[in-house]
């Protein structure tokens, strides 16, 4: 289940893998911000969505599309409760949602250019990437 969240960074488990299909291959994959910089193995067949907690995301294509292929485009879904002090601070999240199709390595990333209202994202807050490893 997928929950929103305000502000730019969420404080959500960064990678989630419900139980399997009883073969040992796990058949759905979360991540969100905190699995920035991280490698995530998978199984081949398996669904992995990515949650980012900011509508000012911008998920660019999979390195590889044919091992990462996405669904649909990503979708801004702004939430339903964000804090009425909290003008511009892009509440909501960006959903994206890829079938693991093929084994092999693919680079998941997204940039961001504003971290809030008026307030421009540089260096580490500026930009999200997951290695994906499906085998």
């Amino acid at each position: 289940m997928l929950t929103a969240a305000c502000g730019s960074s969420g404080s959500h488990a960064a990678v989630s893998t419900p139980p399997g299909d009883g073969n040992g291959g796990e058949r759905q994959v979360q991540v969100d911000e905190k699995a920035n910089g991280t490698t995530v193995h998978a199984q081949l067949g398996a669904v992995m969505t990515v949650t980012l907690h900011s509508t000012y995301w911008n998920l660019l294509p999979p390195s590889d599309g044919f091992v990462v292929q996405p669904y649909a485009p990503a979708a801004t879904a702004p939430a339903t409760t964000c804090p009425v002090h909290a003008p511009g601070t892009g509440c909501g999240t960006v959903v994206a949602t890829y079938n693991l199709g093929h084994v092999g390595t693919a680079v998941l990333r997204a940039h961001r250019d504003s971290c809030g209202e008026a307030l421009r994202c540089v260096g580490a807050a500026a930009d999200w990437k997951v290695t994906v490893v499906v085998s």
